[in-house]
């Protein structure tokens, strides 16, 4: 997921296919929203993410 955020691969709500993805937890729980698993709406997950691509939850 952080790969496709760095590549500027939009997710599938993307209101602007141009645009670079942002850094933002909403962004974060979008991408993470289609795994089969529901932990990836957890806060301690989105933390997780956050903490790996370096930004503040």
């Amino acid at each position: 997921m952080l790969g496709e955020i760095a590549q500027g691969v939009p997710s599938h709500v993307s209101a602007d296919l141009a645009a670079k993805p942002q850094l933002s937890t909403v962004e974060f729980r979008e991408r993470m929203s289609g795994n089969i698993c529901r932990c990836g709406a957890y806060s301690n997950i989105v933390e997780a993410i956050s903490e790996v691509a370096g930004v503040k939850a």
